[in-house]
């Protein structure tokens, strides 16, 4: 079994009897292949300087979460090439496929869910002893290093970006035909410098002012909705509360991963599954507690993003709970 005091796993990952096929860290021994549930796989690697953990496979509708830990890591790079995911830093922010994102946080751990579906996302950890040496060579990620906070969080993250071209060629280089394994270690850790490397300009490349004003904006609208998610707010709102214009606020959510309005959606029904979980509120006291204007419409949102109803998930929930206390 995989038990590392860097991730915070949902489910058991045991060792797997085969490597991962179109792993861009397929080529590492068997002995770094694990399986999750049926459909996932996972390859996990330790280095000096850094962790790596790569997840590939399919994604059950409840959402696969893997939380990484802070305690030795100074700051996490997350590579989502394929499907979505949703970073909780605290409020969610969600990344797209072919994006990458750099964050710290002085939290314990970082919430991630990978959404269902067929996923591939793999996740960069840089250690605390390794930082002083690294930010050397790379002295713009400092604000991640040093966890300098924003306004709203205890947290730091670089805009996202594309995994362009440059980034992609990056990758396929890391790709080896064999792992050796006097320098295997050594080989991987120059080809992560080399990634890092062009993360470095591509994130120079995108971080002009104006970008940066329209990030502010948007990660604000993102602190300010969750911070006012039990009250019946609307996108008018949430620029009203900002004191921006509409047109201004609908710029910063511009070629972001989500809109506002399903944003504003996708929060409420994720603390209603959070609320639903707990099993200490019914169906209806939720739907008021967030909002709702009845009963039946919340339940038909719930069932478009979950799958099935608010009763059917607190039941499922309530079993799993009570199946639990008793192997305990």
């Amino acid at each position: 079994m995989l038990q590392s005091k860097f991730f915070d796993f949902q489910q058991n990952a045991h060792p797997s009897v085969r490597t991962m096929e179109g792993g861009y860290l397929s080529f590492l021994p068997l002995n770094r292949h694990y399986q999750i549930g049926n459909n996932l796989e996972a390859i996990f690697m330790e280095l000096d300087a850094c962790v790596l953990l790569e997840l590939k496979g399919t994604v059950d509708p409840d959402g696969f979460r893997v939380d990484p830990a802070m305690g030795e890591i100074s700051f996490w790079q997350l590579y989502q090439f394929m499907n979505t995911s949703q970073l909780y830093l605290p409020h969610s922010l969600p990344l797209s496929d072919n994006r990458c994102i750099s964050f710290s946080t002085a939290a314990e751990k970082i919430p991630l869910l990978l959404n269902q579906g067929k996923q591939w996302a793999v996740l960069i950890g840089y250690k605390n002893d390794a930082v002083a040496d690294l930010l050397k060579e790379f002295p713009m990620l400092a604000s991640l290093a040093y966890r300098n906070e924003s306004p709203n969080t205890n947290a730091y993250w670089e805009p996202d970006i594309s995994i362009n071209h440059s980034l992609r060629d990056a990758w396929n280089r890391l790709r080896k035909p064999e792992y050796l394994p006097f320098r295997g270690k050594g080989e991987l850790l120059l080809d992560v410098c080399r990634l890092l490397e062009e993360y470095c300009r591509q994130l120079d490349r995108q971080a002009d002012q104006n970008e940066r004003s329209r990030l502010g904006l948007y990660h604000k609208a993102l602190a300010y909705i969750n911070e006012n998610l039990l009250d019946s707010i609307n996108k008018h709102d949430v620029a009203e509360g900002l004191g921006v214009s509409w047109r201004t606020l609908n710029r910063a959510f511009e070629d972001r991963p989500v809109k506002i309005a399903e944003y504003i959606q996708r929060t409420k029904l994720n603390q209603a599954k959070n609320l639903l979980y707990e099993g200490e509120m019914t169906v209806d006291q939720i739907s008021n507690l967030l909002n709702y204007p009845n009963r039946k419409y919340f339940s038909r949102e719930f069932k478009k993003y979950f799958f099935q109803t608010p009763s059917s998930f607190q039941k499922e929930m309530g079993e799993f709970r009570k199946d639990n206390e008793e192997e305990e």
